[in-house]
């Protein structure tokens, strides 16, 4: 779902870059619906519906018949070049194109502060940070990835090492904060096979996942230390976009969740999605700009 809604938020943004008009198509169906799912084997048909709610986007134009249409995979600059050297009908209706992209990434990628203008119609709330402690968001992504693509997650002492100097950035300057832990976490052990639900056989044979394939005693050094497992998704993304400061995973969903967050500080670990140049570039070891983050969280 996370990469599903970043891939509209990422067409939107785009659109805006190139002052293109822009025609919403929201979710059909989600197949990954979270480790619940997963370790239930059973999806809900409705799943999407709140997520459509939530994150609509206005279209600049309603959907008609008369526009010239081209599927596109991914929108490069080369896909634009190429485009624009298509024969139409000058002052026609043959003149309008409607782009059905797949991937927006070939631009969103090389022009990462495009996202920048989707601060500006995300669902979430800011809350101004004075007279409170900071919320300070950790996500970590496992879910589906503990049984595909785990070179994909983040070793937890990666996020340790970040939190705690996040904590330490924080202390010097004298800001209260609190750090909250989003994750999904199995609550039996269970075999996924390649016909289980969201899968759709990217594996070739039964994995087991169990409880100690990820332990969160790692994290119990973390002080002001609040666990949010197995939430719903959507509650989820709510939190980590209105946290003060996002810790994030190399995921989608993470991403979405910064991309939306109206005035929070996002540390991003460089992963093949680039970062808009407000994030702050977080090393394999967890190190990170400090003095920018407390620069972020002193600002008005």
């Amino acid at each position: 779902m996370g990469a599903q809604l970043q891939r509209i938020y990422g067409t939107y943004a785009v659109s805006r870059l190139l002052g293109a008009h822009y025609l919403h198509s929201p979710l059909f169906r989600v197949d990954y619906q979270g480790l619940s799912a997963l370790e239930e084997n059973v999806n809900d048909p409705s799943y999407h519906h709140a997520f459509n709610e939530l994150c609509w986007i206005d279209s600049d134009v309603p959907p008609t018949d008369i526009f010239r249409t081209m599927g596109v995979a991914n929108l490069t600059t080369e896909v634009l070049d190429g485009f624009a050297t298509v024969p139409g009908k000058p002052g026609g209706d043959e003149d309008t194109w409607l782009l059905k992209l797949t991937l927006p990434y070939g631009i969103a990628d090389r022009f990462p502060d495009c996202y920048d203008v989707c601060k500006e119609i995300s669902p979430f709330s800011s809350v101004p940070r004075r007279g409170r402690p900071l919320r300070v968001a950790i996500h970590i992504r496992q879910g589906d990835l503990m049984v595909v693509e785990s070179h994909r997650m983040l070793p937890n002492d990666y996020f340790v090492a970040v939190a705690q100097r996040v904590g330490d950035a924080l202390d010097a300057v004298g800001v209260a904060y609190g750090m909250e832990l989003h994750t999904e976490l199995p609550t039996r052990e269970f075999t996924v096979t390649p016909e289980h639900v969201g899968i759709n056989g990217q594996i070739d044979a039964p994995v087991v996942v169990n409880l100690e394939m990820s332990s969160l005693d790692e994290f119990s050094v973390l002080p002001n230390l609040e666990l949010f497992v197995n939430e719903r998704a959507i509650d989820c993304l709510r939190k980590l976009a209105t946290a003060d400061i996002l810790v994030m995973s190399r995921s989608s969903f993470s991403y979405l969740a910064a991309i939306l967050s109206r005035n929070g500080v996002v540390l991003y670990h460089p992963f093949w999605h680039s970062g808009p140049s407000s994030w702050i570039p977080v090393g394999a070891n967890g190190d990170f700009d400090q003095p920018v983050l407390q620069k972020a969280v002193q600002a008005p």
